[in-house]
């Protein structure tokens, strides 16, 4: 069955929410995210590649199958459009922190109800985070005007990076990092 076939028979009408010219990298995000799950394992477990992907199956690890790909696709969108710079890149980055906080607050809420997690739910939880995130995106393009400055708008996006970086080398002894497999 055709994909917006499925999408259509799910009653989400993702066009409503979503800008057209954003659902082909939304997808793309969700592809690149289930790919980076399995890239660390394929790499022969590279310390490189250990910043970008999970490393292990805590909720952290895993929330860089939607931060890096969010940016990763961001990058290559801004290239083919070239929108203003510092605007969309601030907007994308409120969208990755929306879908980030998404998953945080639908995998804890359902894990929680539930008393374990299930891997269709995760994946269903993931692609709505994706989702989110490109409506987030779509929602401040239309409404937020706030200004901010060059600077501000790309030291997020490495503070943030950077905080994957260490977390993933020095991970806090809390349930967020904490490894379902070990």
């Amino acid at each position: 069955m055709h994909i917006k076939n499925i999408i259509k028979a799910c009653g989400i009408h993702l066009r409503k929410y979503i800008a057209p010219r954003d659902m082909p990298y939304a997808l793309a995000a969700i592809l690149l995210g289930f790919l980076n799950h399995f890239l660390y394992q394929l790499s022969g477990r590279s310390a490189f590649i250990a910043l970008i992907c999970p490393i292990n199956e805590s909720v952290w690890e895993h929330l860089k199958l939607l931060f890096f790909p969010i940016l990763f696709v961001s990058a290559a969108q801004y290239l083919r459009y070239r929108p203003e710079a510092v605007r969309f890149f601030y907007h994308r980055f409120l969208a990755a922190i929306c879908a980030v906080g998404a998953t945080i607050v639908v995998f804890y809420t359902y894990t929680g109800m539930i008393g374990r997690n299930f891997l269709v739910m995760d994946i269903l939880t993931f692609v709505f985070s994706i989702f989110s995130a490109f409506a987030a995106d779509a929602y401040f393009c239309r409404r937020c005007t706030r200004r901010t400055s060059q600077a501000a708008t790309f030291s997020l996006w490495i503070l943030v990076s950077l905080c994957y970086f260490v977390f993933t080398c020095f991970p806090p002894d809390i349930p967020l990092f904490f490894s379902a497999q070990g």
